[in-house]
């Protein structure tokens, strides 16, 4: 009677195990190229726009700097 044995699980095979490991810092690295890429898009497409009527038509929401010169 063998209550509350688990049974034994089967070694991983190194080279599997190795493999396995190489799949995932792959992985990572291509996940961290793509978030610096996102990164890079959002903060050129901020800083689009200069000049007096910039501020109307930024992407920062609300109307900016309206005054009677901007009709």
């Amino acid at each position: 009677m063998c209550v509350g044995r688990a049974p034994k699980t089967p070694q991983v095979d190194p080279a599997i195990k190795a493999q396995q490991e190489a799949d995932k810092a792959k992985a990572l690295e291509e996940k961290k190229g793509a978030k610096q890429e996102r990164l890079e898009e959002t903060v050129q497409s901020m800083r689009k726009g200069s000049g007096r009527r910039s501020l109307i038509r930024s992407s920062g929401g609300g109307a900016g700097f309206y005054n009677r010169f901007n009709q």
